[in-house]
């Protein structure tokens, strides 16, 4: 403090008036009152009165010095404002092509060029910086100090080291520019694809799926399937039907995976979906630990492997709470991630202010790509693994089924893909159709014109939907990915969103998604088989969530979910309106665990309601309630249409 005062006061050795009015104006004095003051008096008492002294030489030295810095930075800000004010304002073009060439060296996604990025990114936007101005250029560009570059720092420079040109430089510039060939992602988009990808880290075969994905964008292809191009599936094998002696031994040779890349956002959680709750404290994640433990235990076969698809939201969520089971010996890849696509002209989305916005998930098709970009598919096949059970983690029916299994080895089937049949519950949902020439293919909702969509709602005409439980020969798989240059030419489906969700009015992008069921259509000899109903039991709403907390179903000692044999194969229908998107909401509903359901056809419920314990639904009920608080009290409701006040 001695020091410091010694400096200032050898700075104002006699305070002016201008040093003592800074001072008044630290003390928060009226600055009305401080102009006003023109006598050493008059500020000695504004100075007391606000607790000050006029008299101390530090104190006046160190306001003053603080009203010179502020005024010296007001200055420059004028400065910079004017300057600013009189130079040419960017056209549309040239952002746009400083936005393109800013990202293309950006590599690491940072939003900032460093100095050899920047001097890179000068050159392709038709600028000549000689080597020893670069180092100058860039700290004139970085205003801030900060040691790097970011867009607008380097809008603004571009501006100011235009108006700085003579016009013979601006000349030679213009000429050099039209001369020379541009950088060839300044006009193919596809090579901005290909090099986001590459800075973010995406595997040759995320890279090639997207980029098949994007040339049938490109293309203009009908990414519609015509009910004129197709035929209705007649006859299948049957789960029921097929005699086959199981092979334990085939154990040894197989993958259990299960697609869990999903958060539970949608029904009100924050983590991966596997882990809600749904019987007692059982999450998705310890039934499925459960089923394969007992699979191994059964069948005497610890070889059997377990494999996550997980994504970077879900994977340190379940990877933790697995560790509680350390002999289920789990192992995991990553899905991958896709550049998002601007509707407008088809390039790349750029969100600076948010990277994350530019991206989105690829469709549950990912699979393929993921399972052989990660390493992971030549791994499990050097481990002597040839056969894989694919299902949803939410989808507690979807057990590995050794008869299934057996025919599905002994028929050298290279994808086999379970169907049920369809019912009014499952008409919006994809369903199993026949190529022209034969083969078969899967038709989702968004592959459906408006004028096919009542042959693709007729449940009598296509019988069969994809439960997403598919059985796959690993070499053949790799095989065929090899022979298609790392990736499978999946059919593309295009689906049109904001580039923020949450915000209606960002840019429209499109999000370029396939199926996994879809790669039946890949492989000539591929096959379907109808499957009992029990093995489908996906919980895709709170709904979902409610059947199978009741007693529609039953566990089983191998810790599998299957209907109560009273319900003939077909769970109950659960409507629940918007106020019950939620998990909390539904447990405020069901505070006292779920009512009976095992012979419900149909229950609808609108309003808020709390059902009490001991209440039994029949047939189809509907409940109506427009009272908050209202309770439904115990007993056994019957095909009625309920009112509550």
């Amino acid at each position: 403090k001695f020091h410091r005062g010694r400096s200032l006061l050898h700075k104002v050795r006699m305070p002016t008036a201008a040093a003592y009015k800074a001072y008044l104006l630290s003390l928060d004095v009226d600055p009305s009152d401080v102009a006003n003051a023109s006598t050493y008096d008059v500020m000695h008492q504004l100075a007391k009165a606000s607790g000050g002294d006029i008299d101390d030489d530090i104190g006046v030295a160190e306001a003053f010095e603080k009203a010179e810095e502020l005024q010296k930075i007001k200055k420059a800000q004028e400065a910079r404002l004017m300057r600013e004010q009189k130079l040419r304002q960017l056209s549309d073009a040239q952002t746009e092509r400083y936005r393109l060439t800013f990202d293309w060296f950006d590599e690491d996604g940072s939003g900032y060029l460093d100095m050899d990025e920047f001097r890179k990114c000068m050159i392709d936007c038709g600028m000549m910086p000689l080597g020893f101005e670069v180092k100058q250029l860039f700290d004139e560009a970085d205003e801030d100090g900060s040691g790097d570059v970011n867009f607008d720092e380097y809008c603004l420079f571009v501006q100011l080291y235009k108006s700085k040109q003579n016009i013979c430089e601006r000349i030679t510039e213009a000429i050099m520019d039209y001369i020379i060939p541009k950088p060839a992602y300044l006009t193919d988009k596809h090579l901005r694809f290909d090099r986001k990808m590459q800075n973010a880290g995406c595997s040759a075969a995320a890279i090639a799926s997207f980029t098949h994905n994007y040339a049938v964008l490109q293309s203009q292809r009908n990414m519609m399937i015509p009910e004129i191009s197709i035929a209705p599936v007649s006859e299948l094998d049957s789960l029921d039907q097929i005699t086959v002696e199981p092979d334990a031994s085939l154990l040894q040779k197989t993958v259990v995976l299960k697609l869990n890349g999903g958060l539970g956002t949608g029904m009100g959680l924050e983590k991966a979906k596997s882990l809600l709750k749904v019987i007692g404290n059982d999450t998705f994640l310890d039934i499925i630990a459960a089923q394969v433990l007992a699979l191994r235990a059964k069948y005497q076969q610890e070889q059997l492997t377990f494999l996550l698809m997980n994504s970077f939201s879900t994977s340190a969520d379940t990877m933790q709470h697995l560790s509680a089971y350390p002999n289920l010996d789990v192992r995991e890849f990553l899905q991958n991630k896709a550049p998002k696509v601007s509707k407008a002209d088809y390039s790349p989305v750029s969100c600076p202010e948010n990277r994350d916005l530019e991206w989105c998930p690829p469709g549950h098709g990912d699979l393929y790509p993921a399972i052989l970009g990660s390493g992971m598919l030549a791994e499990l096949i050097e481990s002597g693994c040839k056969y894989m059970f694919v299902s949803n983690s939410d989808n507690l029916g979807a057990t590995l089924d050794l008869k299934l299994l057996t025919w599905f080895a002994e028929q050298r089937i290279p994808f086999l893909m379970e169907v049920a049949e369809r019912t009014n519950a499952d008409k919006k949902g994809g369903h199993l159709a026949r190529k022209i020439d034969g083969g078969l293919l899967l038709r989702e909702k968004a592959q459906c014109a408006d004028e096919d969509a009542a042959f693709f709602e007729d449940i009598s005409r296509h019988r069969f939907f994809n439960t997403n439980n598919l059985w796959i020969d690993l070499e053949q798989l790799k095989s065929k990915m090899e022979a298609c240059g790392g990736m499978l030419p999946l059919p593309v489906m295009k689906n049109e969103k904001t580039a923020d969700p949450r915000d209606s009015a960002s840019q429209k992008v499109l999000q370029l998604e396939t199926a996994m069921g879809a790669a039946i259509e890949c492989f000539p000899d591929a096959r379907a088989i109808v499957i009992p109903r029990c093995r489908f039991a996906p919980v895709k709403t709170t709904g979902d969530l409610l059947v199978l907390m009741s007693d529609a179903y039953e566990k089983t000692a191998e810790h599998t979910m299957e209907l109560r044999p009273e319900r003939n194969g077909v769970p109950p229908n659960v409507k629940l309106d918007a106020s019950y998107k939620f998990v909390d909401d539904l447990l405020k509903l069901v505070p006292f665990g779920a009512p009976s359901l095992v012979y419900c056809d149909k229950l609808a419920i609108e309003g808020p309601l709390t059902i009490n314990q001991g209440v039994t639904f029949e047939g189809e009920v509907i409940i109506i309630s427009s009272a908050p608080g209202a309770t439904l009290p115990a007993g056994t409701y019957s095909s009625t249409t309920i009112h509550l006040p």
